[in-house]
């Protein structure tokens, strides 16, 4: 069974139809692995296409280890 794991995931796209530029949102994801973070990602993100920038385990952040728990 696997674990869970944070992850950051930083999306492109566009959502203003004039504008020459992408817009980015950057989202926290629980999921086992990346692909199912990005699935996860996608779907925290409401635009009719959507790609990834970027992604990142987060293991530790200055320092402090990061554990997950599940609340009730």
């Amino acid at each position: 069974m696997s674990e869970n794991k944070l992850f950051a995931v930083l999306l492109g796209g566009k959502i203003r139809k004039n504008n020459l530029m992408e817009d980015h949102k950057l989202v926290f994801v629980v999921a086992e692995n990346e692909v199912d973070a990005a699935i996860s990602a996608r779907k925290k993100w409401d635009i009719k296409k959507s790609h990834i920038d970027g992604i990142q385990k987060l293991d530790n952040v200055d320092g402090y280890n990061i554990k997950l728990d599940k609340q009730a």
